[in-house]
């Protein structure tokens, strides 16, 4: 599992949901984080960065910024059970994230529809 960062370059929202569909096409991906101010796509999964980057570059302008392992979260345990740590994180201080869940696109639910039988007599 690894987690890259891109910023692919959209100008509008239906360059952004094109590129989405492009990254949720690709296998390996597990999760799908979008930064829509910064304009970054953050993906989670057993992917190559580098092939997901060329099939972006295709259509629009694309840039890895960050490639590396998935961090795991570290939580400490204290006596009590709750946490009371309330501050907010300076690093998200007005950033938009839009998380995307993974559906594969294929194979489709339903390729055929049912046979209609109709009898004339």
């Amino acid at each position: 599992m690894q987690k890259a960062v891109l910023r692919v370059e959209w100008s509008n929202e239906k360059e952004r949901k094109r590129a989405l569909k492009i990254v949720s096409a690709f296998e390996g991906i597990q999760s799908v984080a979008v930064d829509m101010d910064n304009r970054k796509v953050t993906v989670i999964g057993s992917m190559d960065p580098v092939q997901l980057a060329e099939h972006l570059r295709k259509r629009f302008d694309t840039v890895i910024e960050y490639v590396g392992p998935k961090e795991t979260p570290t939580t400490q345990v204290t006596g009590t059970g709750e946490s009371n740590d309330n501050t907010p994180n300076p690093d998200s201080e007005g950033k938009t994230y839009v998380y995307y869940p993974y559906y594969p696109t294929y194979p489709p639910p339903y390729c055929h529809p049912p046979p209609c039988y109709h009898f004339h007599y």
